[in-house]
């Protein structure tokens, strides 16, 4: 007696129909996923400014004032360069020690004159120390931006950044070690200290709007509390060293570049300059307050507008204007 044998399958047009959902699917789920891996990236990134924000407090407490933002020329801290003569230590360099990073300090310094890191007095670049340049070599994870990758420059790393005064204004001058002179070895940072407008270089029009770190500044918390307010004035932000598309070609050092100015604004995309504080999250640039609160600024703020001049207003920490914190926000 035949038995007959029933096979079952898909057809190719169920097959296309499986394949047409399944690709639905994936394409409504991944910007999904990809919102919620940036969402625990910018909050990981709120997290490190925090932190960075509290161990300047503690500094403030232990010294009595906030670290500068570099050591740069001195007496006169509106000098250009070069010739590049001075420390240029940053104020990440001050913090290790409250960043749990202490034996990295003690490292750094080993090798270093006592008093080199006295705002009042000069010395050699920290490149001439072994000790110096070999604890800059570390990598710290609390100064890196999950959402970035400074480590991907391809030309140079930044080890420097000093505002003068270049008549009629200032400039700005940025220094680098190309990565087959040294500048691939550097630890890098996602994050700078504000120098405000354009920092504090002994022009009065300018250093009306000096940030909280500016080439050998030491500023009160009470000075500030006094002046703008803590809760008004940007302290730490968001910086690359680079244009924010595109391929990387710089990338800061945590070392040397410890503030940088907001003159440029915050142009987004095809506009963003290599001087302006900007970052890889979406729309905003996250920043971390006087007071240790975190507040995002969006990106696309414009010189000559209003939403300008409350940014640059925000960066200064004694220029007596009030905030509209609705125009820079995100």
């Amino acid at each position: 007696m035949d038995r007959s044998v029933r096979r079952y399958g898909f057809t190719l047009i169920e097959l296309l129909v499986v394949f047409a959902i399944t690709s639905v699917l994936i394409g409504l789920l991944l910007p999904a996923v990809q919102r919620v891996r940036e969402a625990a990236a910018r909050a990981h990134c709120a997290s490190n400014l925090k932190q960075i924000g509290l161990a300047a407090h503690n500094y403030a407490d232990t010294h009595g004032v906030l670290p500068p933002g570099q050591l740069g020329p001195y007496p006169d801290v509106g000098l250009g360069l070069p010739p590049i003569n001075t420390q240029f230590i940053g104020a990440f360099v001050y913090l290790l020690p409250f960043l749990e990073q202490g034996s990295l300090a003690r490292q750094l310094i080993s090798g270093l004159p006592a008093d080199y890191l006295n705002p009042s007095v000069v010395y050699p670049p920290w490149w001439n120390y072994p000790s110096a340049t070999a604890a800059a070599q570390t990598r710290i994870k609390l100064l890196l931006c999950p959402s970035d990758d400074p480590y991907s420059n391809t030309q140079a790393t930044e080890i420097l950044t000093h505002t003068f005064r270049q008549p009629p204004s200032w400039d700005l001058f940025v220094g680098v070690f190309n990565l087959d002179q040294g500048g691939d070895n550097l630890g890098r940072t996602s994050y700078t200290g504000v120098a405000g407008y354009g920092g504090q270089i002994n022009n009065s029009t300018i250093d009306l709007f000096a940030g909280l770190f500016c080439n050998r500044s030491a500023v009160r918390l009470g000075q500030l509390t006094a002046a703008d307010g803590a809760s008004n004035t940007l302290m730490f932000g968001e910086w690359l060293g680079d244009f924010e598309y595109g391929r990387r070609r710089f990338a800061p050092a945590w070392i040397g570049v410890g503030s940088l100015p907001t003159a440029y604004g915050t142009l987004p995309g095809p506009d963003t300059t290599v001087f302006e504080f900007n970052s890889k999250h979406t729309g905003l640039i996250q920043f971390c307050m006087g007071d240790g609160s975190i507040r995002a600024i969006r990106k696309g703020i414009a010189p000559g507008t209003v939403a300008y001049d409350n940014y640059i207003a925000a960066s200064g920490w004694h220029d007596g204007l009030v905030v509209d914190e609705r125009q820079i926000g995100n």
